[in-house]
């Protein structure tokens, strides 16, 4: 008896195995694959199953070594049978490779079970075709070339194809080359077409590539994943995206990067183009043009396949006879299907100081043609300018003319003896009358000239009085200077640099009319300033001039530079005061 209960002790733990296993059995986490044989491109769907009603979730990490996940949805159900719940859980994992040959999706834990290892083989096919496989979604990649030159522009085109209906979750992979700048051209299009008599909904997107550096440029593989609407749930589309998930993958794509050629100039900025053109344009017909107009040459350079950065700016050399002053300049892409066409656009004003003919030189722009492979120069030919004198400077002169003396006298012989004409001989009485009339108004005169000087000496300081002294010498009165001073003065302590220089040239030219009656007929500025002879007056009037142009503006230079005009203005005035105070100093000076 002894015995026989030590027998059962010994086989009870088998017993009891014997019983669990069935349990066990039924409890088991397991994994399993809807196909071992796949594609780079498609995807498979790793479904784990447990028998046991637990919180646990499945660790899915161990797959990021050489899957992709796309999606994870779970489903499970519970059964009543002959009073013995039954449960089952499963986690569908859609996964897609990251390379090519085989691949092991390893152990998945959960909680303390774990699943076993599954061998997948991924094929090395490169391209989509419906016809090959029944995926529904699959992509195509397309390169306007297979060599081109550094800097050049390539096109990619990318396109998608999917036959089944997809959520709007859909996405596509950044596109990121190294040493290369990418640009999108235009909006995502939208197609429909046909191939194998299975129709497709297409989507349709371009880029524009230009490598920046010499060797195999790799366009790479982009990837492209959404949700498709599963056809045997009617309500997915309606409430979930708990669809299918689907991915496509573009080929790789190498390309060919080649130096530019020997042949272009060395010291040329390289600029490999489709085509390119140049224009220009003026702000006013060039047949009207007259000395002091200010006239503005804009020129316009368009280059297809290139960016508005690469294209260097249009230099515009000018003759003399011409003030030029950078104007404004602009850039600009325009993105078409064909390509990137860059704009740049660079103006400059110019104001002719001198009658006659004056000619630009022409405008070169070199270029190297992607499509013919050679060497071209875009070029606007040499222009001819008529200036014609300023009318105002003409209309001047005539006024301030005098005819001289020895011609009015001989006018008055000539009216004198003609015959229509008889003059009376006036009488002795009448002689005297006027005679004493006339000295009188001149005794008059006297006394009001002699009140109004006494009254000017009391207010005006005496340099100001000597000044006075020379106004029947000069065309000009010193009053119209002092007041065309002050104007100047007044431009500069307001900051107003446009204002100032139009003072300038008024207080300039009344300024050398004082100085030089034979030069009054000048009133450009630039004729006034040399007739002045100071340098240091033209560099700061030149410097002013070229701020108003400028698209970058310092304020503290320019409130500098009105400082140091007004401060060489001084100068000139009180080195004309020392040269009229002292005779011999004013022979330093040139008539």
């Amino acid at each position: 008896m002894k015995r026989a209960r030590n027998l059962l002790l010994s086989i009870r733990p088998l017993l009891l195995t014997g019983l669990l296993m069935p349990l066990l059995a039924n409890a088991a986490f397991t994994a399993s694959v809807n196909k071992t044989v796949i594609a780079s491109h498609e995807t498979l769907e790793l479904t784990l199953h447990t028998d046991v009603n637990s919180s646990d979730v499945p660790d899915l990490s161990p797959l990021e070594w050489s899957f992709d996940v796309l999606g994870t949805r779970q489903q499970s159900k519970t059964n009543n049978i002959n009073g013995k719940w039954e449960y089952a859980r499963d986690w569908v994992i859609t996964l897609t490779p990251k390379q090519q040959g085989t691949l092991i999706i390893p152990p998945i834990k959960l909680g303390d079970q774990e699943s076993e290892p599954i061998t997948i083989k991924v094929s090395d096919k490169q391209e989509d075709q419906p016809g090959n496989d029944s995926s529904p979604l699959f992509m195509k990649a397309e390169v306007s070339s297979e060599s081109i030159y550094v800097q050049q522009e390539l096109i990619l085109t990318l396109q998608i194809f999917f036959s089944v209906q997809l959520y709007d979750n859909k996405s596509l992979s950044a596109l990121d080359i190294d040493d290369a700048l990418i640009q999108q051209l235009g909006e995502t299009r939208q197609f429909d077409t046909i191939i194998d008599g299975i129709r497709y909904l297409g989507i349709e997107l371009k880029f524009s590539i230009h490598p920046q550096a010499v060797g195999d440029m790799v366009i790479p593989s982009l990837t492209f994943t959404g949700v498709a609407v599963e056809s045997r749930d009617p309500f997915a589309s309606l409430f979930s995206n708990s669809g299918k998930p689907v991915i496509a993958r573009s080929p790789e794509i190498r390309i060919e990067v080649k130096p530019q050629p020997e042949s272009y100039p060395s010291k040329e900025t390289w600029l490999p183009a489709k085509n390119l053109t140049i224009q220009e344009k003026w702000s006013q017909p060039l047949s009207t043009l007259k000395v002091g107009d200010a006239i503005t040459r804009t020129i316009t350079i368009k280059a297809d396949g290139l960016t508005a950065a690469q294209l260097p700016p249009i230099l515009m050399s000018q003759p003399s006879g011409v003030n030029s002053y950078p104007d404004k300049s602009g850039t600009e892409d325009r993105e078409t299907r064909n390509g990137i066409q860059g704009q740049r656009t660079d103006s400059i004003a110019m104001i002719p100081t001198q009658s006659g003919t004056i000619t630009l030189p022409a405008v070169e722009y070199i270029w190297f043609d992607t499509t013919n492979g050679e060497v071209n120069t875009a070029k606007l030919p040499a222009i001819t300018l008529h200036v014609a004198p300023d009318p105002k400077v003409s209309e001047q002169t005539s006024t301030v003319a005098v005819a001289p003396p020895e011609d009015l006298d001989v006018k008055k012989t000539d009216d004198s003896s003609h015959p229509a004409v008889i003059a009376s001989q006036p009488n002795e009485n009448t002689l005297r009358l006027w005679q004493f009339l006339t000295a009188l108004f001149l005794l008059l005169w006297l006394v009001t000239l002699g009140f109004w000087r006494f009254k000017s000496n009391k207010n005006k300081p005496r340099d100001y009085r000597e000044k006075a002294n020379d106004a029947l010498q000069s065309p000009e009165s010193p009053l119209q200077e002092a007041d065309a001073f002050a104007r100047l003065e007044s431009a500069c302590q307001q900051k107003n640099v446009r204002l100032a220089l139009s003072e300038l040239q008024n207080w300039s030219h009344t300024f050398t009319s004082t100085m030089y009656p034979n030069h009054s007929e000048s009133t450009c500025l630039t004729d006034c300033l040399n007739l002045i002879g100071s340098s240091k007056l033209k560099t700061i009037c030149n410097e002013l001039s070229g701020s108003l142009y400028s698209a970058q503006t310092n304020t503290a230079d320019t409130e500098t530079l009105l400082y140091n005009l007004m401060d060489e203005c001084r100068s000139v005035r009180a080195k004309k005061t020392e040269k009229e105070t002292n005779p011999e100093l004013g022979k330093l000076y040139p008539e």
